[in-house]
C-alpha cells in the first residue's frame, strides 16, 4: 500500500513538473521576438585610371537612404533618396568636372550617418625630354 501511494505521488510530481516546464517553454517562445538589426554599410572607392568613384551601400529594406555630395563649405552638389525596398545601392560618380578640393559623401539612414571623404587633386602632366 505504501509503495502504491509513493509511486502515485511520484508520478503526480513528475507529471506536474513536465507540464510546468512545457508551459514555461511556450511562454518563453512568445516573449522572444526575432528582430533584425538593420544597419548601414557603405564603401567608396576610386576606379583605377579615371576620375570616377563608385559608391556601394548595403542596408535593410525597411527605410530609404539619403545620399548627399557636399564640399567643405556645405554646398550640395548631389542629392538622392534611394528606394525604401532597395537593400543594395550601387552608383558610379564622374568627378571630372569638379574643381580640386575636399568633398564628402554623407549617407543618412534612420538615425545613422556615415561620411566618406574624397580629395580631388589635378596632377599636371609634365613632359620631360632628354637631350
Amino acid at each position: 500500500m505504501k509503495i502504491t501511494i509513493i509511486s502515485k505521488l511520484l508520478f503526480a510530481f513528475i507529471f506536474t513538473l513536465s507540464l510546468s516546464s512545457y508551459a514555461a517553454d511556450k511562454k518563453g517562445a512568445k516573449d522572444k521576438k526575432e528582430t533584425k538589426s538593420a544597419s548601414l554599410n557603405a564603401s567608396l572607392f576610386q576606379i583605377i585610371n579615371s576620375n570616377k568613384v563608385k559608391l556601394a551601400i548595403d542596408k535593410g529594406a525597411d527605410s530609404p537612404v539619403r545620399i548627399l555630395l557636399r564640399d567643405v563649405t556645405g554646398h550640395t552638389y548631389y542629392s538622392e533618396m534611394s528606394g525604401k525596398d532597395q537593400a543594395q545601392y550601387r552608383k558610379t560618380f564622374d568627378l571630372a568636372e569638379m574643381t580640386d578640393g575636399t568633398y564628402y559623401f554623407e549617407l543618412f539612414y534612420k538615425n545613422q550617418k556615415i561620411t566618406k571623404e574624397i580629395q580631388l587633386q589635378t596632377n599636371q602632366a609634365r613632359r620631360i625630354s632628354v637631350q
